[in-house]
């Protein structure tokens, strides 16, 4: 039987906008920014549970299935599987081929490999990635072969690092205990089993 991209699409979008309206309660009230919220992280993982179950029965919503808007909603829903790293693993080898024959946008699959990187500790390649410091500062985190760093973004279709604007300390939200939210975070990298060692 032929696979109904289009009911399949609306689906996709929607788990999208149930992600976004969620967030933006937590964002509203707050609690957002202290720590991986327990509704937003069931929200993820009950999305990413069925986008695995649809990746197996019909391959991924790429470019030539449907709609840019839905491809990049699956895209994210995969990036904010946080708490489930075999699957953001498995779709990692799948996305980076299917980003070199453009069937997928290139930024997103960037974003994927640096998440994953950044969360097992390692250095990213295409410098997506932006955490808070030890001073409560957001930055880019440590990015391996800084040299030709724009050269690779630019194969991602990303745009040079320069541009990234990098908040000030009197921005948006701060961790308030940047030390005690990094302790925080190096446990949770290892409770889902990012991290070992």
């Amino acid at each position: 039987m032929a696979t109904n991209w289009k009911e399949l699409s609306e689906e996709i979008n929607h788990m999208m906008r149930e992600d976004q309206v969620v967030r933006e309660a937590l964002a509203a009230t707050g609690e957002l920014f202290h720590g991986y919220h327990p509704a937003m992280e069931k929200v993820h993982l009950k999305h990413a549970h069925r986008l695995a179950d649809l990746i197996e029965e019909h391959g991924f919503p790429t470019l030539d299935k449907v709609d840019k808007e839905t491809c990049i909603a699956a895209l994210r829903l995969v990036l904010h599987a946080i708490s489930w790293p075999d699957f953001m693993r498995a779709q990692e080898v799948i996305l980076v081929d299917l980003a070199k024959a453009g069937k997928v946008p290139k930024a997103y699959v960037a974003m994927l490999v640096d998440r994953i990187r950044f969360y097992e500790g390692r250095r990213q390649v295409y410098g997506t990635n932006s955490d808070w410091d030890e001073n409560g500062i957001l930055r880019v985190t440590d990015v391996e072969d800084e040299t030709h760093l724009n050269e690779r973004r630019a194969t991602m279709e990303l745009n040079p690092i320069e541009t990234l604007v990098i908040t000030p300390l009197d921005g948006d939200y701060h961790p308030p205990n940047p030390r005690k939210r990094q302790e925080e975070f190096l446990e949770w990298t290892h409770k889902t089993g990012w991290r070992t060692v």
